[in-house]
């Protein structure tokens, strides 16, 4: 019983630094440097959102090559991904040219949609039969620890006058630990409990079609958040270490968010529990409204790190029960739909910010885009119409 438990605990460990180092750093870590970078190189907001949509970009095409290719050895990939996302994290930090950043920001956003696809993937195989279905979600804690992580070594790095390019090596280094975890506890062995082969084509329902929509607006809300919360903080009070700590809190309470909004999945229905997961976040956002006072960005980032973990969770989880087909292909196209909102959402709240140098107008875009998100993950199954 000690030797299954123990060997529980090594898959979860290693889960949880592979989405450590696929979104916690490969996608998060952009956040609190983006301050630095902007600022040290001249590069304007557009300019930032563009690094940015990049990366999504390559994580859009990243969700789609496990569509197009089935991989046998899931072990590898995850590994194979968990390193280029740490190399290209290294290299950010070895450049200042702007066609590096995006190509390099481009392949992390690659490897980033393979490792985590992968991860929750293998996660949701591997323990399939198990009565605690719980354990099927402990890797995404791996996405606010990531942050905390991060974002305290950029701190005490900016701390002791290390400049970003410091900073990004500085992530770098602490990759490379994390990466020993998955060569040491994936088992070598790794067997997936692939889903039988049936007669049924996948069919693109009412349901799954209104989860995958509602995801991709949550792509454009939640990531304009993400990307500038950091700079909005620093502009908002003149104070360097702010950009730092709002953020750490985001990590801080993302850390427990899947693990709570699966115990509140006991007792409603997940499809207005999405609503909710969904809508704080949203709220999240709203409270950037009330003014440059520090409790009203406490809350607001409280609410979004609570918020965010457990709506992806929460989505990959509904999603695949709506979806009739393979695990990895919907998970692969609600992740696309997801990406195709994370490109457009820095991108256009870039613009935004440049034109009319402030956050107002990004915030509206981002709180409409939550709102919508929030209604369409309700099930259409609960309207007559679309009963079957």
């Amino acid at each position: 019983m000690k030797k299954y438990l123990n060997s529980d605990l090594k898959i979860i460990f290693a889960s949880i630094c592979s989405t450590l180092i696929a979104i916690g750093l490969g996608r998060f870590i952009y956040t609190p440097i983006l301050p630095n970078m902007q600022n040290a190189l001249n590069f304007s907001s557009t300019m930032m959102g563009i690094i940015s949509s990049y990366n999504y970009l390559g994580y859009l095409i990243g969700s789609i090559i496990p569509i197009i290719w089935k991989f046998s050895n899931h072990r590898n990939i995850i590994i194979f991904s968990s390193v280029i996302s740490v190399i290209t994290i290294f290299l950010m930090g070895i450049t200042t040219d702007m066609k590096l950043f995006i190509l390099l920001r481009f392949l992390c956003g690659i490897s980033s949609a393979l490792g985590f696809i992968f991860t929750i993937s293998f996660m949701f195989n591997f323990f399939k039969d198990s009565k605690n279905k719980t354990l099927q979600l402990y890797h995404f804690c791996g996405i606010g620890l990531g942050i905390v992580i991060g974002t305290i070594a950029v701190w005490i790095a900016s701390t002791y006058g290390f400049f970003w390019y410091h900073q990004w090596i500085c992530i770098g280094y602490i990759g490379i630990l994390l990466c020993i975890p998955l060569v040491l506890f994936i088992p070598k062995q790794l067997v997936v409990n692939n889903e039988k082969k049936t007669s049924k084509k996948s069919k693109f329902n009412a349901s799954f079609l209104t989860i995958s929509f509602g995801y991709f607006f949550f792509g454009i809300g939640y990531i304009i958040f993400g990307t500038f919360i950091s700079a909005m903080a620093r502009d908002e009070f003149n104070i360097s270490s702010y950009q730092y700590f709002f953020w750490i809190i985001v990590g801080l309470f993302a850390i427990p968010s899947v693990l709570i909004w699966d115990r509140i999945s006991k007792k409603i229905s997940v499809d207005y529990l999405l609503f909710f997961s969904c809508f704080t976040v949203t709220l999240g956002v709203l409270f950037l409204f009330f003014g440059n006072k520090l409790n009203f960005f406490f809350i607001s980032c409280l609410l979004y790190g609570l918020g965010v973990p457990g709506s992806v969770a929460l989505i990959l989880v509904e999603g695949k029960k709506r979806f009739v087909g393979n695990i990895n292909t919907s998970v692969a196209i609600l992740t696309s739909a997801f990406s195709i909102g994370q490109i457009l959402g820095p991108y256009l709240s870039g613009i935004l910010i440049d034109s009319e140098n402030e956050y107002k107008s990004s915030i509206i875009l981002a709180f409409v885009c939550l709102v919508l998100s929030s209604f369409l993950m309700i099930d259409p199954k609960r309207l007559r119409i679309f009963k079957s």
